[in-house]
């Protein structure tokens, strides 16, 4: 049996053996409560993940697709060094506190105290086109902008220039203090109640008064700094780490070739989730309002997509399987299959496709990827997404295949009354695919 060979079956044994949930709990705690995505995975497979793959302190473990950093997180707790790379500023800024240091934030309640009484100094000048306007009063959005300032003023700039948030992810104490802003505000939010937990709107403005608005900011500074120090707790290595978490697309990765041992990462499911509308809230906060251009270009260019974009996917350039499926799609009678649809799922697995080569690309020679993704359905037509990566990978050269297959019984689409009915007569996987790459 080859090494390549050893390292797949290896990983496969240790993760059916080790029996550890993919899915992150339903009630998250700590850190991993700070911004639950619906998507994901836990901290326990992620550990579990590493460890199959052999890593050691001193890795460089990537993930595209990072999320709130779980996978960086992990990593960086387990001496490697993580990059965590997303197109999503919300989701970069949450990975990015999750890398502060417990001994930094074991200091933050006194240096909070001071950045209020920076923030009381400041003279605002409030946009009447600030996005938050959408979402508090003027009192409270005025609030909220001097807090930012004060922060970004103290401990978010670059070279003598404030991190702009719409397009950097500030240094990891910028961003736990920033977090702890966006959090404290969202409990002043008024939300709509909606069907869709992903589709997240305001009912009306929220409005408190200042001096409660900075307790609240006080409270939330002081309850994630608690959980920093307890994740700090779990940390196994002692290893001073260069972690990283920046803004960048999954299908054109500014890294270099082969420089990377390990990527663990969860690409978007094929459910047409938006995951931009489900950070409504947060962009906002971070100064991008809903019905902005920079909006809109971030829900056009994430994979996955609701948005159709102008250009049109090479499908010939797909494995046999992908291309398959998107056929019967094609040819499925219900409305919109033969348009809309059929260019959604084309636009997806070109986008997948595009991703996948760029993480070969990174990949150290023999490293292995782990990508961890479930089945949906269109109408009828199950989409097995686990079968389709390796599919993929084996067309661009990897090693592939599913690794670890988990029934799943709740997933998202059941969310819609009409899909319900067919709850019983469909069968849904999380899959872990395992992509190695070839010498």
């Amino acid at each position: 049996m080859s090494r390549r060979t050893d390292t797949l079956t290896t990983l496969e044994r240790h993760l059916e053996r080790c029996a550890i949930s993919i899915k992150p709990a339903v009630k998250r705690e700590g850190v991993d409560a700070w911004f639950p995505y619906y998507a994901g995975y836990s901290p326990g497979f992620v550990r579990e993940a590493l460890t199959g793959l052999g890593a050691q302190p001193g890795w460089s473990v990537l993930d595209p697709w990072n999320g709130a950093g779980t996978t960086t997180a992990v990593a960086d707790a387990l001496g490697c060094d993580a990059v965590g790379l997303d197109i999503n500023p919300v989701a970069a800024l949450v990975a990015a506190a999750r890398l502060e240091r417990s001994a930094n934030t074991s200091h933050s309640a006194g240096l909070a105290n001071q950045l209020l009484a920076v923030a009381s100094r400041n003279e605002i000048d409030l946009a009447d086109d600030d996005p938050l306007l959408e979402w508090f009063s003027p009192r409270v959005t005025r609030r909220y902008r001097s807090i930012e300032g004060a922060v970004l003023d103290l401990l978010g700039t670059r070279d003598g220039v404030k991190v702009n948030l719409q397009t950097e992810t500030p240094p990891p104490f910028a961003a736990f203090f920033i977090l702890c802003l966006v959090r404290a505000a969202k409990h002043f939010a008024r939300m709509k109640g909606n069907s869709n937990p992903t589709w997240i709107t305001p009912e009306k403005r929220g409005d408190t008064r200042t001096e409660t608005f900075d307790r609240a900011f006080l409270s939330m500074v002081a309850a994630c700094a608690a959980d920093a120090e307890k994740a700090a707790l779990g940390r196994s290595s002692t290893r001073s780490t260069v972690s990283v978490v920046s803004l960048a697309d999954a299908r054109a990765l500014s890294l270099e070739a082969s420089s990377i041992d390990a990527v663990v990462t969860s690409p978007p499911y094929c459910t047409r989730i938006d995951y931009f509308r489900a950070t409504a809230f947060e962009l906002a906060a971070l100064g991008i309002g809903a019905d902005g251009e920079r909006f809109r270009a971030l829900r056009s260019s994430a994979m996955g997509t609701n948005l159709m974009r102008t250009t049109t996917p090479d499908v010939s350039a797909q494995p046999s399987a992908v291309r398959q499926l998107l056929k019967c799609i094609q040819q499925h009678p219900s409305k919109a299959s033969d348009t809309y649809y059929y260019k959604h799922y084309s636009q997806y697995f070109d986008d997948a496709r595009l991703s996948v080569a760029e993480i070969g690309r990174v990949l150290k020679p023999n490293a292995t990827a782990l990508l961890v993704v479930q089945s949906s359905y269109y109408k009828d037509i199950h989409v097995p997404l686990g079968d389709l990566y390796a599919a993929l990978g084996e067309e661009l050269g990897f090693r592939a295949r599913v690794v670890l297959r988990v029934p799943v019984r709740r997933v998202l689409a059941t969310i819609n009354p009409r899909a319900r009915h067919h709850e019983t007569e469909r069968r849904y996987s999380e899959d872990v695919v395992a992509l190695q790459r070839v010498a």
